[in-house]
């Protein structure tokens, strides 16, 4: 048996938005019957994209979460700062003093072993104080994403949803960074997506429109549609 084998060098473009699988076949209608007054409906699937990284950055409850971070963080780096600014003034000292006696240089080199480790308690404690937070509040984003993008999958007959993570910007999208990676990625990443296939902006628009305190109570809402591209 004779097979043939078709490579598409390992990366696949998602640019369909609808698939219909119609089948014709030539049909013989015995005397005296007519043709039947319904086609077969053809079956179809509507398959949408969305760009976690674009939905994620312009969410505003993301960037309000990365405005409290910022604001928690604060302390900690000042701290960081000001220990670095302390170690790096012994560092000239012990330059300075390098013909000294070995009781004043092991007193300096004391000194920044000491500030050392409050650099390393420090961010120790960075760590510490945002790990659950960040745990907690990624979880919050991803599952009000997820519900955001089923409902307007729903209330756009769209049957499935594949999520994605590229660049937001034409500088970035074109950045030798994000070429590479997506030459390392595996499949189904989006090469080219038909206009309309892509609902990240509707997704934002939902996400936000629903943190207005004049948003309607009970139920989600669906702004107009926009497009990302």
């Amino acid at each position: 048996m004779k097979k043939t084998v078709l490579t598409a060098g390992g990366l696949i473009a998602l640019g369909v938005l609808c698939y219909v699988s119609r089948s014709w076949g030539q049909q013989t209608t015995p005397a005296g019957q007519a043709h039947s007054p319904q086609a077969a409906a053809a079956p179809k699937t509507r398959i949408a994209l969305l760009n976690f990284t674009y939905v994620i950055k312009n969410y505003e409850k993301y960037k309000n979460f990365q405005k409290d971070i910022q604001a928690q963080i604060e302390p900690f780096h000042k701290k960081d700062t000001e220990l670095r600014k302390q170690l790096e003034e012994l560092r000239k000292k012990a330059e300075a003093v390098k013909t000294a006696p070995p009781a004043e240089r092991e007193k300096l080199e004391k000194e920044a072993k000491d500030i050392q480790r409050q650099l390393e308690d420090n961010a120790a404690e960075v760590k510490i104080a945002l790990g659950k937070k960040s745990d907690d509040e990624m979880k919050i984003l991803f599952t009000d994403v997820f519900d955001a993008a089923r409902r307007y999958a729903a209330a756009h007959e769209f049957e499935l949803v594949l999520h994605y993570n590229d660049a937001v910007t034409p500088e970035d999208f074109m950045s030798p960074q994000n070429i590479a990676r997506k030459l390392n990625t595996g499949a189904l990443m989006p090469l080219y997506a038909a206009p309309g296939m892509d609902i990240s902006r509707e997704v934002v628009d939902m996400l936000n429109y629903n943190l207005r305190p004049n948003s309607a109570q009970g139920g989600a809402a669906t702004p107009g549609a926009g497009g990302q591209r």
